[in-house]
């Protein structure tokens, strides 16, 4: 009987043994580690396999900026652009000519401006007289190019002149006068560029009483324009219209709006 009771209980240790090795929580702890750890490392392949392909190397990113760059600035051009953004350039480049101006010049500053379409595209040059005073005025011709770029054509003239057309072949003059000397200058469009194509000189007298007598005569004709000017430092800006009529008009400040 003592046997019976003695095989029972050892079988009772031994299947408590193995109940404890099956059913644990360490075993089955280990088995959902394991399975999160796969499923990690495969969403980390996932996604590293992803940024691989969807990564763009930096020298195409840049060349595709520079090419979307390039396809807009052509669809500006092509699509009328240069017109519409004329303006905004001409504005900028004079107002910065008359800042220019006043850094250089104790606050003081004289600008001519006015506008003629010399090479007949449909934009008109920007005509650009600047300095403290006529002794050291500078006119430069601005064109607004193919490229939406403005060129600068060069110094063409100085101080005592005034902006003004041939009546008979359309093409741009400067009058220069001073001290009862004067001098009607012609220039011609050829090669992108204006080029001098001679020039009539006179003196005033009796027979030639004034400027415009000759300027009659000869068919030349003011191109109307802007002249702004600041004497003092710390002195007010005034801007006058000169229409090709003779009639004026006095704006207050540095006036951008006149368009020629």
């Amino acid at each position: 009987m003592k046997k019976a009771i003695a095989i029972v209980c050892f079988s009772a240790i031994v299947l408590t043994g193995c109940g404890k090795t099956v059913t644990g929580g360490e075993s089955s702890n280990n088995t959902t580690t394991a399975a999160n750890t796969t499923a990690a490392v495969t969403d980390e392949a996932a996604t590293e396999a992803a940024e691989t392909t969807t990564e763009i190397p930096a020298e195409t990113a840049a060349a595709t900026e520079a090419e979307t760059e390039t396809d807009t600035h052509e669809a500006n051009v092509s699509a009328g652009g240069r017109m519409d953004m004329y303006p905004a350039v001409y504005k900028e480049k004079i107002r910065s000519a008359f800042e220019q101006m006043e850094n250089e010049h104790d606050g003081m500053a004289s600008i001519v401006y006015a506008f003629r379409d010399l090479d007949a595209d449909g934009i008109p040059e920007l005509l650009l007289k600047y300095g403290s005073c006529e002794a050291d005025y500078q006119i430069h011709i601005y064109r607004f190019d193919e490229d939406c770029e403005l060129k600068d054509l060069g110094t063409f003239g100085g101080g005592h002149t005034s902006f003004c057309y041939d009546e008979n072949t359309g093409d741009f003059v400067l009058l220069w006068g001073h001290m009862g000397t004067a001098s009607i200058m012609y220039y011609e469009w050829e090669n992108g560029t204006l080029v001098s194509k001679g020039s009539y000189d006179f003196t005033l007298d009796e027979q030639t009483p004034s400027y415009d007598t000759v300027l009659d005569e000869k068919g030349i004709r003011y191109i109307e324009c802007v002249s702004a000017n600041k004497f003092i430092l710390d002195g007010e800006i005034k801007s006058w219209i000169y229409h090709s009529n003779g009639e004026s008009e006095e704006k207050d400040g540095l006036y951008l709006d006149f368009t020629g």
